[in-house]
């Protein structure tokens, strides 16, 4: 079996491109065709997309929401706290950016990192916890009350 090396490879098997360097390729029935593993990159992705400079696309969104297997029902409910159908919008965008408001994708990001960085299933519970209490507060637009809290 023929192979190549090519320096810089454009793989758009998750939805969005991910540019690859150093890929072999195999030559297969005439097409070349990359030498990759699909779980260790979508691994390798979910752990740097938080950290990504540019808003997430909807075919990002599509791929954190599968990567986590969960519906539209769920992923609204339980990560980002807006119906299915605002999910479901974000993702039409396809690869252009989504019109998700920056505040929902800061606390998406934070949501991938603790899923996909925590060690303990305590750490991570404690996380989560703290997580889901942020996200359902609702911030009064006022002057703060002194912080309580008891003399050390």
């Amino acid at each position: 079996m023929k192979t190549k090396v090519l320096k810089n490879y454009i793989y758009e098997g998750l939805g969005f491109p991910i540019k690859l360097q150093d890929v072999t390729m195999l030559l297969i029935d005439g097409d070349w065709s990359p030498k990759i593993d699909v779980r260790k990159i979508s691994e390798k992705v979910i752990r740097e997309l938080p950290y990504q400079k540019e808003r997430f696309s909807g075919n990002q969104i599509r791929f954190v929401r599968a990567y986590f297997e969960m519906s539209l029902r769920q992923f609204a409910s339980q990560v980002v706290s807006e119906s299915h159908n605002a999910v479901a919008k974000w993702e039409k965008f396809g690869p252009g950016p989504t019109s998700m408001d920056e505040n929902i994708e800061s606390m998406l990001r934070l949501y991938i990192i603790e899923r996909v960085t925590m060690k303990s299933k305590k750490q991570a519970q404690v996380f989560l916890d703290s997580f889901r209490q942020i996200r359902e507060m609702s911030f009064l637009k006022k002057t703060p009350a002194p912080l309580l809290m008891k003399a050390v």
